[in-house]
């Protein structure tokens, strides 16, 4: 059976939640836990795909950054359209110069996270955004972080909670005209509720 999305059966979500999501100053790390807690990849699917309003999601991690699932699962579409591993790009240096780096994109994801703005950029696969907003706010009294990053036509919403999840939402206007950052990050956040609901 198909899970709630992201606009269905939230306040159910809401009303079986615990008094607090969190377990003091303990980090999970849900990609030890897919046997456990199910396929997160489908669940990706189910809550930011289900309605058409992202094009993409990923869940990582805050130790590292590296992404452990994403979705859509078909084809492994959600991995190369949210990553790319290590790769050389020529980019331009303050001085005006250009200078051939290296970009690893979990150690960008890592800084973005950590609520810093990442020297070379935010690189997802293999593509630069322009990071626009970095933001802290709450669930339910839980605090969060909120990163919005863009490019033309596309843009990244990105979650983080006290415990050390990350949920990436994106979104696509090539794809579906009603994909837009703010449906995106609806759908973001109402994920977040979730994973925050079960203890992540």
């Amino acid at each position: 059976l198909k899970g709630p999305s992201c606009s269905d059966q939230v306040v159910i979500w809401r009303a079986c939640k615990p008094a607090s999501p969190f377990k003091d100053s303990l980090s999970v790390d849900l990609s030890t836990m897919g046997e456990e807690e199910g396929d997160w990849n489908v669940t990706i699917e189910e809550w930011l795909l289900a309605e058409g309003q992202c094009v993409a999601g990923a869940l990582a991690s805050t130790s590292d950054g590296i992404m452990f699932a994403a979705a859509p699962v078909a084809g492994e579409e959600g991995w190369s359209l949210l990553f790319k591993e290590s790769y050389t790009q020529v980019l331009t240096q303050e001085d005006g110069t250009e200078k051939e780096e290296t970009i690893d994109e979990s150690a960008i994801l890592k800084t973005v996270v950590e609520g810093h703005r990442p020297a070379q950029g935010l690189w997802i696969a293999g593509e630069k955004y322009t990071l626009t907003r970095q933001e802290e706010d709450d669930i339910d009294g839980a605090p969060i972080k909120i990163a919005v990053a863009g490019r033309p036509k596309k843009g990244v919403v990105i979650y983080i909670t006290a415990i050390g999840t990350v949920m990436i939402g994106m979104f696509d206007e090539t794809k579906n005209a009603s994909q837009t950052m703010g449906n995106c990050r609806k759908c973001v956040h109402t994920f977040c509720e979730y994973m925050m609901s079960i203890g992540f």
